[in-house]
Parts: C-alpha cells; sequence; structure tokens
C-alpha cells in the first residue's frame, strides 16, 4: 500500500518536524498562510524537495491527507476546505504515534504540564529508564524519535488533542483543567473534552482527584492522585506509594508545585518506576524557569517569577500556593487575556493579596473584576509595574509576577516577560 499524499498545513516548528519527518517517507507539501512562514528555511523546502503551496494555488486532489499544525485552528476555512474534498485530517502526534516503537506517555493539564513532563523525564532517567522528553514542551515529538529510546514523554496541549485521530497512550495524564484557550476553543466543556481525549485507548491513566474534569473513562485503571490513599497531600507532607515525605524534602516552592511532585511520582511510578530509585532526584528537582522561580530580594522583600502562568487557574494555584491570612502578596498581573473571565480569580486575590499591580491590554478588564477585592494600580511597562510593587510592599512580603495572562501583548513570550522582571529587580538592587 503506498503512503499517504501529505500535505502540512503550517510552517512553523511543528510543522518543520513534519516535513523532515515525511520527506522521503511519503510524498509531502506544505502549506502556510503567512507570506514569510518562519520555518521555510528547512532543508527539504529550502532545496526544493518539498514544495511551499500557497493556499490558493492547493490542488485539494493531489492529496489524502492533511496535518494540521497546532497553531491552526480546525475551524481554519482550508481545514474546512480538505475535509470537504475528503482529505483525513491529523495532527503531528498521529504520525509520532504510528512511529515510535517505545511506550509513550503523554501529560496534559491547564497548568503544570510543563514542569511534571520535566519532573517525569527526570524520574525515569534516574531510575535507568532512556526516556526522550518533549512535545509541547521544546523539542517537537517527531524529532525525538530514537532506536535506542525505551520511553518517550510527552506534553500534549489541548490544539495537540483535539486534532488526534489516533490514541493507544501507554500512561495517559490529565493534571487539571480551568478556563483557558475560549479564544479557540467554543466553551470550557469543548476544551475540557479536548483534554480528556488523552485517555483514548490508554492502559493506564492519572488523573486529578480533587478536578471532575480530568476524570477517565470508567473502568479505566490508573491512580487519582490527591484523592488516593498512597498517593496524597497530608498536611505539610507528600504520602508517595504510602510513605510519608516532608514538604521541606523538596526545592520547590508552594503547595501547587507539592501537586505537581505528586503527579510526577504517580506517573513515573505507573510506569513502573519505584520510589526509592528516583526519590533523590525528586528531593533534587528545582522545576522549571519562569515558573514560580525565585528572582531575588531587596531588602525583606523576596520576588518571584510565575510568568509562565498564563491563565487565570495558574495564577489562582500560584496565590494559594503561596499565600497566607496576611495579604503578604503584592500581584503583578496582565496582559492578553485570551478571552477567559477573570471572575474567579477576585476570591484569591481577596484572600491573599495587599495590592495588585496591573499592566498589558487587558488590564482594564482585570481591574474591573478585581474592583472591591484589592487595591490596584495601574503600570506603562515592567519596571514600571516592580517599581510600583516595590512601593507597595512591607517587609516580609512576596512581589508575584503571576499575569493570568498571555504575554503577547507587550513580550515576545512569557519567557521575555520574566527575563524583563527579573531584570527590572536587580535594577533596582535585587540580589538571589
Amino acid at each position: 500500500m503506498s503512503a499517504p499524499r501529505t500535505l502540512v498545513l503550517g510552517l512553523g516548528e511543528t510543522g518543520r518536524s513534519c516535513v523532515e519527518y515525511l520527506h522521503g517517507r511519503a510524498p509531502v507539501a506544505v502549506c502556510d498562510t503567512r507570506a514569510r512562514p518562519p520555518r521555510a528555511d528547512c532543508a527539504p523546502v529550502r532545496s526544493g524537495a518539498v514544495e511551499l503551496v500557497k493556499p490558493r494555488a492547493v490542488r485539494w486532489q493531489d492529496f489524502d491527507r492533511l496535518v494540521v499544525s497546532p497553531g491552526i485552528s480546525l475551524q481554519h476555512c482550508l481545514v474546512a476546505r480538505a475535509r470537504a474534498a475528503g482529505l483525513e485530517v491529523v495532527g503531528d502526534i498521529d504520525l509520532f504515534l504510528a512511529a515510535a516503537r517505545a511506550s509513550v506517555v503523554g501529560i496534559t493539564g491547564t497548568n503544570g504540564k510543563s514542569t511534571v513532563t520535566a519532573l517525569v523525564g527526570e524520574l525515569l532517567r534516574a531510575a535507568g529508564v532512556r526516556a526522550q522528553v518533549g512535545g509541547n514542551l521544546g523539542t517537537p515529538a517527531l524529532d525525538l524519535l530514537d532506536a535506542e529510546a525505551e520511553r518517550y514523554v510527552l506534553e500534549l496541549s489541548s490544539f495537540q488533542l483535539e486534532r488526534l485521530a489516533a490514541g493507544g497512550l501507554d500512561v495517559a495524564a490529565v493534571l487539571n483543567v480551568s478556563a483557558d484557550h475560549l479564544d479557540r476553543h467554543a466553551s470550557f466543556a469543548a476544551y475540557a473534552a479536548a483534554k480528556r481525549r488523552i485517555y483514548r485507548g490508554c492502559r493506564v491513566a492519572a488523573h486529578n482527584g480533587a478536578d471532575a474534569a480530568t476524570q477517565p473513562p470508567l473502568g479505566t485503571p490508573g491512580i487519582a492522585f490527591g484523592a488516593h490513599e498512597r498517593w496524597r497531600l497530608d498536611g505539610d507532607a507528600l504520602v508517595l506509594d504510602g510513605e510519608r515525605r516532608a514538604l521541606s524534602a523538596y526545592r520547590v516552592l508552594g503547595r501547587h508545585n507539592a501537586l505537581n511532585l505528586l503527579a510526577g511520582a504517580a506517573i513515573a511510578s505507573l510506569c513502573g518506576a519505584r520510589l526509592e530509585d528516583f526519590d533523590a532526584a525528586m528531593q533534587g528537582f528545582a522545576g522549571l524557569p519562569h515558573r514560580f522561580a525565585p528572582a531575588g530580594r531587596i531588602g525583606g522583600v523576596a520576588f518571584v517569577n510565575d510568568s509562565k502562568a498564563t491563565n487565570v487557574g495558574a495564577c489562582a494555584a500560584a496565590l494559594a500556593g503561596l499565600g497566607g491570612a496576611d495579604k503578604h502578596i503584592v500581584l503583578i498581573a496582565g496582559g492578553d487575556g485570551k478571552g477567559a473571565s477573570f471572575e474567579a480569580l477576585k476570591g484569591p486575590v481577596a484572600a491573599h493579596v495587599r495590592h495588585a499591580v496591573l499592566l498589558g491590554q487587558d488590564a482594564p478588564r482585570l481591574q474591573a473584576a478585581l474592583a472591591g477585592a484589592v487595591p490596584t494600580s495601574r503600570a506603562q511597562d515592567m519596571d514600571d509595574a516592580v517599581a510600583q510593587s516595590l512601593a507597595a510592599a512591607l517587609d516580609g512580603d512576596v512581589v508575584l509576577l503571576s499575569p493570568a495572562c498571555a504575554s503577547f501583548d507587550m513580550f515576545a513570550g512569557f519567557a521575555a516577560r520574566g527575563d524583563a522582571f527579573v531584570a527590572a529587580v536587580a535594577k533596582l538592587g535585587g540580589r538571589p
């Protein structure tokens, strides 16, 4: 049977990985709506071996399959035309699953999925497993393919999962689900359903026992971390496979990160790793940059960089993880809210925040949502936001950058936003 004639839609990083993988294996062309696709310099396209087709020049009858990059909505007119022409519509993860010869772990969730994916990779390697880690986190899945790999650990986004035609992961996990990407998904229910597609055909599942939206299909074996007697938080301790570990033994900050540790350990155990094989690695895990990372101190005020908190749920989790009854947090938030409501942030802010400094295009909406919950002010840029926050803070307070928004209204990405925060702290004399 001949390989399907494939058109890749979108020539960003994922599209590039699809083109390079398919070149030489199947007839392939690529299409992008941008005048200058960001990865048009990849070797198969640059050499002319793979044609870069303009959208209006696509001859749908020349193709059997459309691979749609995650950044492109399934409601895009070109996807509709492909379906009308009878093409199969898939994503890069379908190509990967068909090619992978080792078992695959898939991890998704609104918040924490990058941290947990990286953690699971470290725990498996500490247990002696040759694990490849990537997906939505860093390296595209198809670039990970390796004949020597014993396990793949993939972070999967809702955009990747909504177009996943295949299934059959060895271990599938949904960490949590809160409102996000509602500018792309029709509703919260549609977004949550996309996340749960990860469970289709999986061998075992890990899910958050306190979050009904993460529930796998009835009868799926696995671990409900947080609700399972042997996998839960117990005051200031983690219970891991029935053994108590004091939270003070771990390097990461915040109770929400304790849940990430719990989830990572549960997932690693479902992969066959034993606690004694990875316990030291978990205690040494420091988390990922821009995710609840210390950013320095100025006098008695600490600064924490949580720029990766790009939605309301992530910000609320950070406030709950760091906060107490004394309202010792000064919050910096704002950016592009991606169409989400900020109303769910009002309670956590009222409980934990002394003052909120708001910036970015949705600062007015955020300020309106927080009215009556906390004093607020508006900042022009990150330097101004940090200076205002320091002025509002008291000794013992924490200035927390946890924006509850995407960054692209002001920055190249969440990392650039976090870097700007760290630099602003340093300008004012911040030290580790």
